[in-house]
């Protein structure tokens, strides 16, 4: 998971023109974990990357898979564009590797970032 996270924040760094961001939601009930995701933060010196957490069912709109150990949802606007589930353990570099991929399919062309300046 750390090195998902690292991946993800150094492709909000190197996409802020395009006004990319992204955020980690853990769904735990925990009372650690807020220190734990601190701690994280800080030992990976994230720059861009949120880290939060909700409850163990995550928001409804959300329809997390209960199968899932780790979920990501790219998006655009508040529209989803791709979701990747993982089962518990399946989480590898290859995996990672796919996210990061499908991070392509949703920066805008070189024209819209100009419409934005």
């Amino acid at each position: 998971m750390t090195s998902l996270v690292k991946k993800l924040d150094a492709a909000a760094v190197e996409n802020k023109g395009c006004r990319m961001g992204s955020f980690v939601v853990l769904m735990t009930d925990d009372d650690k974990m807020e220190e734990s995701l601190k701690k994280l933060a800080e030992k990976e010196g994230l720059k861009k990357l949120v880290l939060t957490i909700d409850n163990p069912n995550g928001p409804p709109k959300w329809k997390i898979s209960k199968d899932a150990d780790v979920t990501v949802v790219l998006y655009v606007k508040n529209t989803v564009k791709e979701t990747f589930a993982f089962e518990k353990g399946k989480l590898d570099d290859k995996s990672i590797d796919k996210v990061i991929a499908g991070l392509d399919g949703i920066k805008p062309e070189k024209d819209e970032k100009k419409k934005d300046k």
